[in-house]
């Protein structure tokens, strides 16, 4: 196939072009025929072979690459595209969770070593175990979120993230996001409490600059009545924008009360809604309390 047929099939399918050096590397190759077959196949409205084109764009993403070889990683492209392929999903969120360096890299990197994608892991050094990990999707039509349990790695203590992708163009009916390059919020646990007070209508507005290694991301919420408004913003990308329905944040809420009585374990609920209250009432949040509330 041309390049310019390649690159137009996986415009249509929402997905980046690929180089004339990224192709060559698959030439010749079984992951190559099979990359060509998926191509064939979309172009003829199989959409069901979007996941193998993904799966094998982002093996060939730089970005993939350096962190398998940052992780002792030697298999050929042939064989990581057959394992992309297979594992899907969960073979790029070990890559993603080994990346960002979460709670979750070790076990990912264990996960990754037995598929023989990562150099084994040493067993006079064993990894410590990580802890359960929880999360769930927001959708709405042009972004997503995703809010994760998580761990601060400084302190250990239990927080969440909240994680935006826009959504991919030429999806079809079945809308895809761009989760390989989603924007990620961890909150401190400051921070918890204060989104907290905001899901449960005590305060109006919160805006938490600074996030990231570069200072270079912010979170916005705000309470407009009917819902409440998520905006994740990092400098020179699109900003996530999400509206998120009461009965959906129910969840988040959920999740905050979990995590926050996980640091302080002798605390009830209870305990968490009279500190979110004094918070407020002291000022705590820099923003004005919600008419009828302390």
């Amino acid at each position: 196939m041309k390049l310019s047929e390649i690159t137009s099939i996986l415009a249509a399918a929402g997905l980046p072009a690929l180089s004339r050096d990224q192709l060559l590397e698959l030439a010749g190759s079984g992951g190559g025929k099979r990359f060509e077959a998926a191509l064939i196949a979309f172009g003829a409205g199989d959409r069901q072979q979007r996941d193998e084109l993904e799966a094998t764009v982002r093996v060939l993403d730089a970005k993939t690459r350096t962190t398998l070889q940052r992780i002792g990683g030697q298999l050929p492209v042939d064989q990581l595209v057959t394992l992309a392929c297979k594992e899907q999903r969960r073979f790029f969120d070990a890559i993603d969770a080994i990346a960002l360096r979460t709670p979750r890299a070790a076990a990912a990197r264990s996960y990754l070593a037995e598929l023989g994608a990562a150099a084994a892991v040493a067993e006079s050094t064993p990894a410590p175990a990580d802890p359960p990990y929880y999360s769930f999707k927001i959708f709405s039509s042009a972004a997503a979120l995703c809010i994760a349990e998580a761990t601060t790695r400084a302190e250990r203590k239990h927080t969440i993230n909240i994680e935006g992708a826009v959504a991919l163009a030429g999806g079809g009916a079945r809308k895809t996001f761009d989760w390989p390059n989603k924007i990620v919020v961890q909150l401190t646990v400051q921070e918890a409490y204060q989104v907290l007070a905001l899901l449960e209508n005590k305060i109006r507005s919160l805006r938490f600059d600074g996030h990231g290694r570069e200072h270079d991301k912010s979170l916005q919420i705000e309470f407009q009545d009917s819902h409440y408004f998520f905006r994740l913003i990092q400098r020179s990308r699109a900003a996530v924008a999400v509206q998120v329905r009461p009965v959906d944040s129910f969840q988040i809420v959920s999740l905050l009360y979990k995590q926050l009585l996980r640091n302080e374990s002798h605390l009830r609920i209870d305990d968490i809604r009279a500190m979110v209250d004094r918070m407020v009432t002291m000022g705590q949040t820099a923003v004005k309390p919600l008419p009828g509330q302390a």
